[in-house]
C-alpha cells in the first residue's frame, strides 16, 4: 500500500527566532530591503519631531511598498494582511504589522518624491553594474484611470442637458408660484429640486469650460500644423505651375467637437482608443535600456505618441544621458521635428511606416543601414515585452490615483518597483 506525507497541523512547531533565516539569500526581498537602505532619506527623517507616538521606520513602510508593487501587491489593505500571510513581508517589516491607513497615507504623502527616488534606484543600480547604456527603446501604452467611461459626458450632451434643466427649472418655479397662489401644499420640494438641477448646471459649466480650454490649446498646434502644410502645399504649386494631387489639409476648428468629452470622476483622464476599444485613460511612456530596465518613465493625457520621441530622452536622468548612443521608436513617433532636435549625440531611429511580412529579399537587395535595423528589431524583444510584465505579470491595468500629477508619480513607483525585480533577477542570473 502506498505511504503519504501528511500535514500534521496539531503537531507544535517553532518558527526561528531570527528572522534571517526565514528567508533564502537570494530572495528579492532581501534585495528590496538592501536597496532601500542605500537611498538617502535624510530629508524624509526631518519631518518627524519626536512627539506623540512612536511611529514606524519610513525605510520599513518604503521596503513594504516597493516589495508589494514589485510582486503585484498594489492595495495597502493587502500589503497589511500580507505582513501576517507571507514570510517576505514579515520579514521585511520585522515582524510588526502596519495597519493600512499608516501605508495608504505614507504613500500618498510621499507621492511626489516618487520620481526622484526612481532615478537614484537606477543610479544605485549603475553603481553596482547592473545598468548598461547605448540603446533605448521607447514606447507608451494606455493605463485605466480610476474612473469609469460611463461617468464621461460629450460636449453635445452637455449642451442638450444644460438646455433641458434650464427648462426644468423654469417648470418648477412656474409650479411653485401656481401652487402658492392656489394656497396649496406642493407634493414635492421645490426648492430641493431647484437646488439639484443648479448644482448641475454649475458642473455643466465647469466641465464646459474646460473642454473649451482643452480645445483652444490643441487648436493651436492643429493650426501650426496646417499652417506648415498648406504653406509647403502652395511653395510646391509655385515652383510647378500644377496643382499638388491629393486632398488638401484641412483647417482645424477653435470650436469644441460634439464628441469631445469630460469625466466627472477623474476629469483630467481622457477617453483613449485601446486594444479592447476605446476607455478612461491616461498615456504612459517608457524609454528601457538592451537589459529591459527602464531608464525613463512618465504619463500623462496625450492621445497619440508623436509628441513623446524627445520627452522620452529627457526623462532618462542626466547623469545617463551622455551614455545613450541612439533612442528607438516605432513608426507612431515619427515626425520631421523629432528627428531634428533629437540630442547630437543620439542616433534617432524611428520607422517611418510599419514592417511588412515576408521582406527578406527586399531587405537583401536593398541592405541600406542594416546596423540601425537590427538594432530596431530588438525593440519587439525589450520594451514590448516590459508593458507585458507590467500588466500581466504584476497585474497593474488600472492607476489608483486621480489627476495628471498623481498618476504621473505612481507611474514612476510602478516603473520603479518593476526595476527593483529585473535588477534583482540581472544580479542573481
Amino acid at each position: 500500500m502506498t505511504s503519504f506525507i501528511g500535514a500534521e497541523r496539531d503537531q507544535i512547531s517553532f518558527m526561528p527566532h531570527d528572522l534571517n533565516e526565514w528567508l533564502t539569500e537570494d530572495h528579492l526581498a532581501r534585495f528590496v530591503v538592501d536597496i532601500v537602505g542605500k537611498m538617502d532619506l535624510c530629508h524624509v527623517y526631518s519631518n518627524y519631531s519626536g512627539k506623540g507616538s512612536t511611529p514606524y521606520d519610513p525605510r520599513l513602510l518604503l521596503s513594504l511598498i516597493f516589495y508589494g508593487y514589485s510582486t503585484g501587491v498594489f492595495s495597502s489593505r493587502k500589503i497589511e494582511t500580507a505582513t501576517y500571510d507571507s514570510v517576505a513581508f514579515r520579514f521585511i517589516a520585522g515582524n510588526h504589522h502596519p495597519d493600512h491607513d499608516t501605508i495608504a497615507s505614507f504613500r500618498k504623502k510621499h507621492l511626489p518624491e516618487l520620481k526622484g527616488w526612481f532615478k537614484e534606484i537606477l543610479l544605485i543600480g549603475n553603481e553596482l553594474g547592473l545598468l548598461k547604456l547605448g540603446n533605448i527603446f521607447i514606447d507608451g501604452t494606455k493605463i485605466q484611470a480610476d474612473a469609469s467611461k460611463h461617468k464621461a459626458m460629450s460636449y453635445k450632451r452637455m449642451l442638450q442637458l444644460e438646455k433641458q434643466l434650464e427648462c426644468e427649472i423654469e417648470q418648477l418655479m412656474a409650479h411653485g408660484v401656481e401652487q402658492d397662489e392656489k394656497d396649496e401644499q406642493s407634493t414635492i420640494d421645490i426648492p430641493d429640486e431647484i437646488k439639484r438641477r443648479e448644482d448641475r448646471l454649475t458642473k455643466i459649466s465647469t466641465a464646459k469650460k474646460v473642454i473649451e480650454q482643452r480645445r483652444k490649446e490643441a487648436y493651436k498646434e492643429e493650426k501650426a500644423e496646417f499652417d506648415k502644410k498648406q504653406e509647403a502645399r502652395d511653395k510646391k504649386e509655385k515652383e510647378t505651375g500644377k496643382k499638388p494631387r491629393g486632398k488638401a489639409p484641412k483647417e482645424p476648428s477653435i470650436a469644441p467637437a460634439d464628441k469631445d468629452q469630460y469625466n466627472f470622476t477623474d476629469p483630467a483622464s481622457r477617453i483613449m482608443k485601446t486594444s479592447k476599444g476605446f476607455d478612461q485613460c491616461y498615456n504612459a511612456q517608457i524609454a528601457v535600456n538592451d537589459d529591459m530596465l527602464i531608464v525613463g518613465n512618465y504619463a500623462n493625457v496625450h492621445h497619440n505618441d508623436k509628441q513623446e520621441f524627445l520627452p522620452a530622452i529627457e526623462s532618462v536622468p542626466d547623469q545617463l544621458k551622455p551614455q545613450i548612443t541612439s533612442a528607438v521608436a516605432d513608426t507612431g513617433y515619427f515626425s520631421k521635428h523629432n528627428i531634428e532636435k533629437c540630442p547630437q549625440n543620439i542616433t534617432p531611429i524611428i520607422a517611418k511606416s510599419k514592417e511588412k511580412h515576408n521582406s527578406y529579399i527586399e531587405q537583401l537587395l536593398n541592405p541600406v543601414n542594416d546596423k540601425q535595423k537590427e538594432i530596431y528589431r530588438k525593440r519587439k524583444h525589450t520594451v514590448e515585452p516590459v508593458f507585458g510584465i507590467i500588466k500581466e505579470v504584476l497585474g497593474f491595468r488600472r492607476f489608483s490615483f486621480r489627476g495628471e500629477e498623481n498618476i504621473d508619480n505612481e507611474w514612476g513607483l510602478v516603473c520603479l518597483a518593476y526595476n527593483l525585480k529585473r535588477m534583482f533577477n540581472l544580479k542573481t542570473a
